[in-house]
């Protein structure tokens, strides 16, 4: 029998919802909307009413192409006030055997978490990422291990609840039900990063349209994620303003004509500049298109290169940086931070899956895809969360924490 699942990626500048089957091992796109966002700026969400109608419509397309009805997801968050930290916890193994049960390995994960969070937040994931039985290290799975001391390394991440208020809100509102919440750049590394990828250590950044998430991994685990608040919408807007365009002009112009570097722009290229407010269409060269994109370019790299650099060193990171999300469609953006970064960096997009794949065969698909991709290896889904029957009313419920590591 095949699980059918959705994911809900709400976005500064796009809304998409995915809808997925699998069988546990192979995933199908079978359902896909896309539809600009509205009301949501940074990762956050302003207009309730304007995020809900967005929402909406990219669940209309997906349903009309699948034949499904939604009424259960996966769903994203992001923004600047997530919070990531590393904890760890220790007990006592008091069996009488002295082996290590899945009850150990709870109640250790338990004392790993209940370290202090701020007052106005709530726990989203505990990640474990190793456990350490007596004096053996780096141990993915330790049931049925002898030892009399078990300890644990986890990732907590937590986010505000006036956060998770205005999420609810738009979820509910569309008539959906929110099975679980997912922090965006997780879900990313789950669908670009290879096999091997985390043991060698590698950075994920997620470049959106309002921020930029970032998911670092270390020896297999995941051992720092933080927002980095700007992204592709900042570029939009400095050429807007640079070149006194409209930001749909702008937006058209850095994706057909934009350059991450200036040297690498043929110096006499000239770029026609879009008619607006009743202006004639002018020329512009395209050195001065990038003129303007590098500097925001680079600034935002330099912040994710400083947020890297307080948690690891880069010699912890073999496998180099791997950029997704939509920014990374623009040319030469993998050269810029290679320059920025001092490490190897390539642009990687969704794993192939079954189904529609050619419909979200683009690195802006990352998020939505790695959430379908998350819940199907931890045996999520269900023929009720989607049906080919009528959408019923749904609550959002409590936003449950994830233990997304093994139970």
């Amino acid at each position: 029998m095949r699980d059918t699942i959705c994911s809900i990626d709400i976005g500064s500048s796009f809304t998409r919802v995915l809808i997925g089957q699998h069988d546990g091992q192979h995933l199908d796109i079978v359902g896909v909307g896309v539809i600009p966002s509205d009301g949501v700026r940074a990762g956050s969400i302003l207009n309730s009413e304007h995020t809900i109608r967005a929402l909406n419509r990219a669940v209309a397309e997906a349903e009309q192409m699948s034949g499904l009805n939604v009424q259960s997801a996966i769903v994203n968050i992001s923004g600047r006030s997530i919070q990531g930290e590393n904890s760890t916890g220790v007990v006592a193994v008091t069996n009488r055997d002295r082996i290590v049960t899945e009850a150990d390995v709870f109640r250790v994960v338990e004392n790993a978490r209940n370290r202090r969070i701020p007052s106005d937040h709530e726990l989203l994931h505990v990640l474990a990422r190793e456990f350490t039985v007596d004096d053996q290290e780096s141990i993915p799975d330790p049931v049925g291990m002898s030892g009399v001391r078990l300890e644990v390394d986890v990732h907590l991440v937590t986010a505000p609840r006036t956060h998770l208020t205005g999420l609810q809100r738009v979820i509910s509102g569309a008539g959906v039900h929110a099975e679980h919440v997912i922090l965006s750049g997780i879900a990313s590394a789950e669908a670009v990063l290879k096999p091997g990828e985390k043991e060698m250590g590698v950075a994920v950044v997620d470049i959106g349209g309002g921020v930029c998430d970032i998911a670092v991994f270390v020896e297999g685990g995941l051992y720092h994620t933080a927002v980095v608040p700007l992204g592709g919408a900042h570029v939009t807007n400095d050429l807007s303003l640079g070149l006194r365009i409209s930001a749909e002009a702008a937006e058209q112009l850095k994706r057909s004509h934009g350059q991450a570097r200036e040297r690498d722009v043929d110096p006499t290229e000239k770029v026609e500049i879009p008619s607006v407010y009743g202006r004639p269409p002018a020329w512009a060269l395209q050195r001065d298109l990038a003129a303007i994109i590098e500097p925001r370019m680079a600034e935002i790299f330099e912040l994710v290169d400083q947020q890297i650099g307080r948690a690891v060193k880069k010699n912890m990171l073999g496998g180099g940086i791997v950029l997704t999300g939509g920014g990374s469609r623009l040319a030469g953006v993998a050269e810029l931070a290679r320059d920025i970064f001092g490490l190897p960096v390539t642009v990687a997009w969704p794993r192939e899956t079954g189904g529609l794949y050619e419909r979200v065969a683009g690195p802006e698909f990352s998020t939505g895809v790695g959430m379908l991709m998350f819940s199907m290896k931890q045996g999520g889904g269900s023929s009720h969360g989607v049906s080919a029957g009528p959408r019923g009313e749904s609550i959002f419920g409590r936003l449950k924490t994830w233990l997304a590591d093994n139970f």
